[in-house]
């Protein structure tokens, strides 16, 4: 097992060093003394082809740490899922998450992109802040690719008896930013 004692030791030239836990679990010297890069090394279940996977250098990944990514890794592979498509696919999904925005934040940018068209500015103040009073604090933060009718219609319930006219309008403007 490869310790954190072994791994300070370690110095350019060297050869790489195998965890001897994880299988496929290496330490890549570095340009300086103690200085490393955990690769992962497998070969991938849809291409058979050898691939490395970085796993992060140390000292910032220690060897416990660099052993239960090892593990993760190895653990799909016995799924037959490739351990960097599989990374690959969570960052992409991150990233689209990230991208889209919140309900209110979709709102806002259509309120601004609508602003000049209004005749005066009573009109456009009652555009967005219907929505603010009777729909943000309800589906607000929801990111707009997650919401549903369903989200739409608990919102509007609360005022659609007691205010139809409103309701109504509301509801023409959630359209209007959703599309």
């Amino acid at each position: 097992m490869l310790t954190g004692a072994k791994a300070r030791k370690i110095k350019p030239g060297d050869k790489p060093v195998s965890d001897g836990t994880v299988q496929g679990l290496y330490l890549f010297p570095g340009k300086s003394v103690g200085k490393a890069k955990w690769v992962f090394r497998f070969v991938s279940p849809e291409t058979g082809k050898r691939r490395d996977m970085g796993l992060g250098s140390y000292p910032a990944v220690l060897p416990k740490e660099a052993r239960e990514k090892g593990l993760r890794a190895r653990r799909l592979l016995e799924n037959d899922k490739d351990p960097l498509d599989e990374r690959q696919r969570l960052l992409d999904s991150e990233r689209l998450k990230m991208a889209l925005p919140t309900f209110a934040e979709a709102a806002r940018k259509v309120h601004e992109d609508l602003k000049a068209g209004f005749r005066n500015e009573k009109h456009s103040n009652q555009w967005i802040n219907t929505l603010e009073q009777y729909v943000f604090p309800s589906i607000g933060s929801i990111q707009v690719s997650n919401l549903s009718p369903a989200d739409f219609a608990g919102a509007l319930k609360p005022i659609w008896l007691e205010k139809p006219e409103t309701a109504s309008r509301v509801k023409q403007r959630c359209d209007a930013v959703m599309n």
